[in-house]
């Protein structure tokens, strides 16, 4: 380098690399011939230094030219975003779907032009639909697929995204009977991530896909999240039917071997010869390429369909096992609506205690009247008064196993239960006291008083 600056040429920029990792790239678009040949001499003087040459470009320049080059020639929209939104970079195609110049795309957010995508869940994590989600820009409507594009330290961790790149295509026409259900993120907090992560796994796949859950688990939006996860998708070809509408497989329009996705929700709902017969119809070939079931659980399902489901399986948590993220679930849904207000933390506490036998679509519900309810009284948040009251019973486990215990009985055969379970979890009574809001003492008598032995672990 101080060769260079003795003859006053400007290097500005550098790169190691070549076949064997021992090459040395310095890029100096100003230099004459005259001062290379001097350059040249003086170079062979370094020690290592074995040959000099030019080239036109560096291997970074010319993979940048390659990559313009390639992306200049593609007729469809092709962007690459950065961790905030940002466009970092464009092809041609691009700039004219916004209806701007090519010289001012980067640096632009991508809501601006695309306002209702839920840009934010798709930069924080991997489980969100990415496969031919309905956009329109400037009154075209176009199938988006996001491909994520992770740091290599963490793959697939929750914050490892580094931004995405994002392709557009036309719209396909869609055949009579197919439907585009709206795109929804998974709100993947807490254990419910497991089964976000299951279904992003299992959704390109081919075999046939089953989501149980409860009611108001989300196994429409899940189902729904399997159709934009998979490849299928680019093509729109969904066909959507409950399990009470009439059998599906009969219908002409789903006759047809090859391509598009069927979804049947609540296919508990199905008789036993309707159940039967979708199986004969699956193995005959006379559904759509791709088959997405929700059921509230195998027990009410024909063998034989229970059977064709059992490779592809995911099983949607309870609300009420989601305790921790009740909060985290108030402000998605906060966000998503627009319309509920903020909640306080005693009536989060309040929400946190409920079994929510209806899960999310309960939540839902409740959040709505208690907004309303807030607003009739002018307040401006939801507090612990605008909650109703609460009269339905406790989902606990007693009813089976109490009959003859008296209520101390009772409640000790709780606590070692509970604390049972708890102590398997917490490698020290001191850690489970402070789980627990109790002190090191009290922790480590009661688990002497049911000799489960773990104050004895401890010492």
């Amino acid at each position: 380098m101080a060769i260079f600056g003795e003859y006053r040429v400007n290097v500005t920029s550098g790169e190691l690399g070549g076949d064997s990792g021992d090459k040395v790239y310095l890029a100096a678009p100003d230099m004459l011939v005259a001062q290379f040949q001097s350059i040249e001499r003086s170079l062979y003087r370094v020690p290592g230094v074995e040959k000099v040459r030019r080239i036109d470009m560096i291997p970074s320049e010319r993979r940048h030219f390659e990559l313009d080059t390639l992306l200049a020639h593609i007729s469809d929209p092709v962007l690459s975003v950065d961790r905030e939104g940002r466009i970092i970079a464009a092809n041609r195609a691009a700039a004219r779907a916004f209806g701007v110049s090519l010289d001012q795309v980067a640096g632009m957010q991508l809501q601006r032009f695309l306002p209702r995508l839920q840009l934010a869940e798709l930069l924080r994590g991997f489980t969100v639909p990415r496969f031919g989600l309905p956009v329109a820009i400037r009154g075209r409507e176009y199938r988006l697929d996001w491909s994520p594009m992770a740091l290599s330290d963490s793959p697939g961790a929750a914050d490892s995204l580094a931004g995405a790149v994002l392709n557009l295509v036309p719209a396909p026409p869609t055949r009579a009977g197919a439907v585009l259900p709206a795109p929804r993120v998974l709100w993947d907090f807490d254990e419910r991530r497991e089964a976000c992560l299951r279904l992003q796994q299992l959704a390109p796949l081919s075999d046939p896909l089953l989501i149980l859950g409860e009611r108001g688990s989300g196994r429409s939006t899940f189902a729904a999240a399997a159709f934009y996860l998979s490849p299928l998708a680019d093509a729109g070809e969904v066909f959507w039917w409950q399990g009470g509408s009439p059998e599906p497989w009969s219908l002409e329009v789903l006759a047809v071997q090859g391509g598009g996705v069927l979804v049947i929700d609540d296919l508990h709902l199905l008789c036993e010869d309707s159940q039967r017969a979708l199986v004969a119809a699956w193995h005959r070939g006379a559904l759509p390429q791709r088959l997405i079931v929700t059921a509230t659980g195998p027990d009410n399902l024909q063998p034989g369909l229970r059977q064709l489901l059992s490779t592809q399986l995911v099983t949607l948590p309870a609300l009420r096992s989601l305790r921790p993220a009740i909060s985290r679930f108030v402000g998605a849904m906060r966000e998503e609506s627009g319309e509920l207000l903020p909640v306080t933390e005693d009536a989060l506490e309040i929400l946190k205690l409920q079994d929510w036998p209806t899960n999310f679509a309960g939540l839902a519900g409740q959040l709505a009247g208690a907004s309303a309810h807030a607003r009739a009284r002018k307040a401006s948040v939801v507090d612990a008064e605008d909650l109703p009251l609460q009269c339905g019973e406790e989902n606990l486990p007693w009813t089976a196993w109490g009959r003859g215990l008296n209520y101390r009985q009772m409640m000790e055969k709780m606590e070692r239960g509970l604390l049972q379970e708890l102590v398997r979890g917490n490698p020290s009574t001191r850690a489970l006291a402070k789980k627990l809001g109790l002190s090191h003492t009290a922790i480590a008598n009661k688990l002497r008083k049911y000799g489960l032995g773990h104050a004895e672990r401890d010492k």
